[in-house]
């Protein structure tokens, strides 16, 4: 493919995309390993995550494990104090410091869930489950329990376990975990006088986002607040099961399908949310990273666009106080109920990674979990890790750590053309990489001749912006399987083989967008 042809590609796919931007960043969240493991064990996880490349740590500040007395109907009197993190039991806290300490000191941030579940004591009525209470839990009582952990992780906090010394700050925090999922937040539907259901959980959720976010910004004016951690999909049925993220949403910012006002009593005196960007949980649940949802309320990952659409109405109509970033806080692919293949997990990486920082909007994206967890019969999420249960790597572990992703295009002169994106996520600054094809016949690899935005000479060896990532094209060869190597230490590190199709050609964006 000549140059001209190939210039024009990237063009077109970095203009207004977002590309590469340096400003995406990449979280891991793994609890069972850094909140339950030995500290040997937790300070290996964390090594490994940084090694992968992740910018942040994800963890759960969770309300009824590291509450007092979390099955009892009443409050606990003094000397608890519930904005107090000291007046807690000391060992659920000192697992969650020693996560912190450990992020650290790898080098990462620290972004906090101060999420599920709820102690009896600051719910509506009881849940089945004496665990897991979600029943219209107080605002009121989460703002006081918000006020506890930023408090403790604002970098003034006397560390426990370090006299003379501080916890470290933590600047990132969400509000709860998936509210439009009826595993974490009930209920989600209330009856309408006459029949039908409208949705209920945002109206319980947005009091409590906002009383806790008045309580985590009194801490400090540098913590980021996000909203939301929402679900992916919901039930299609009102009545029955989760709300989907689109409509909870609006319901949440007291507006209908149309931008109208509703007219509910929970939406009395309801003035704008607040929040510095909004948390999302883009699941595919199960298919390729491309696979639209079939329903217009669901947000996979390939749907984003759907939700930027409805972040800039809001705003428009004044419904929410700022323009909210989008951030992935939760993702990935799991190889055990969905059969996903851990080579499939693999080549997801990059799909996954290109149409997250496609994006403009997107601030982060994310990586669910680091390890599968051994519980024995594989439930759904519980084998999404970068490693197996017992610390193998995956393919994906490399795939995540120089990710790669290709797909048949035709340029604007008509001609077919392979475009590439890819990266790498360990350090800073630019990268010598070049991509590689495997002879069918032989098995050999080669390295393959790419045109970049620059438009200069074509090379195999060529350097990624300074973020770690490229977009470039090369010749259309047909259906085949690529690699990415990253040039450092004398040598190259390679990336998972992806396979390449020849299947509907990438969408181009038009012309000046």
């Amino acid at each position: 493919m000549g140059s001209l042809l190939g210039c024009s590609l990237v063009a077109l796919l970095l203009a207004g995309s977002g590309l590469g931007s340096p400003g995406v960043e990449t979280t891991i969240q793994d609890d069972a390993t850094l909140l339950h493991r030995s500290d040997a064990e937790l300070r290996q996880a964390t090594r490994q995550i940084a090694e992968l490349g992740a910018d942040r740590v994800r963890l759960t500040a969770g309300w009824s494990v590291l509450a007092p007395s979390p099955r009892a109907r009443r409050r606990p009197g003094r000397p608890f104090d519930a904005r107090d993190s000291s007046t807690y039991p000391e060992a659920g806290f000192d697992a969650l410091d020693r996560a912190v300490r450990a992020v650290g000191a790898a080098g990462m941030k620290v972004q906090i869930d101060i999420a599920f579940w709820a102690p009896r004591w600051a719910v509506a009525k009881p849940s089945s489950n004496p665990d897991r209470q979600r029943y219209i839990p107080n605002a009121r009582a989460f703002a006081n329990f918000a006020a506890a952990v930023a408090r403790r992780y604002s970098g003034d906090f006397p560390d426990p376990r370090r006299p003379g010394r501080h916890l470290p700050a933590v600047r990132m925090y969400t509000t709860w975990n998936e509210p439009n999922h009826v595993s974490f937040l009930a209920p989600q539907w209330k009856a309408v006088h006459g029949g039908g259901y409208r949705p209920y959980s945002p109206h319980v959720y947005r009091a409590m986002h906002e009383a806790a976010y008045r309580e985590i910004k009194a801490v400090s004016g540098e913590n980021l607040v996000l909203i939301g951690g929402l679900s992916s999909f919901g039930s299609t049925v009102p009545g029955k099961g989760a709300v989907p993220p689109l409509p909870f949403l609006r319901t949440m910012a007291c507006v209908d399908a149309a931008m109208q006002p509703l007219q509910v009593p929970e939406c009395r005196n309801a003035g704008p949310l607040h929040a510095d960007g909004l948390a999302l949980h883009p699941y595919s649940v199960g298919v390729a990273p491309g696979t639209p949802a079939p329903h217009p309320d669901d947000v996979f990952l390939a749907d984003l666009g759907r939700m930027d659409a409805l972040l800039t109405q809001l705003r428009e109509a004044g419904r929410i106080d700022q323009p909210w970033p989008l951030y992935l806080t939760e993702y990935g692919y799991d190889t055990g109920d969905f059969a996903q293949t851990p080579e499939t997990q693999a080549a997801y990486q990059g799909w996954s990674t290109f149409l997250a920082q496609r994006d403009p909007n997107v601030r982060m994206f994310a990586q669910f979990l680091l390890r599968d967890i051994p519980d024995g019969r594989p439930r759904p999420y519980t084998r999404s890790g970068l490693l197996y249960a017992d610390g193998r790597p995956k393919p994906a572990a490399q795939a995540f750590k120089i990710p790669l992703y290709g797909a048949y295009a035709i340029g604007a002169d008509g001609q077919p053309a392979l475009v590439l994106y890819g990266g790498v996520r360990p350090g800073d600054g630019r990268k010598t990489v070049r991509v590689e094809r495997r002879d069918g016949t032989t098995g050999q690899w080669a390295a393959v001749t790419t045109t970049g935005s620059t438009c200069g000479a074509d090379d195999a060896a060529f350097l990624t912006d300074g973020s770690g990532f490229f977009t470039r094209t090369a010749a259309w060869q047909g259906p085949g399987t690529y690699r990415l190597g990253w040039l450092h230490g004398g040598g190259y590190e390679y990336g998972a083989a992806i396979p390449v199709d020849q299947g509907a050609p990438l969408p181009m964006p038009p012309p000046g967008q």
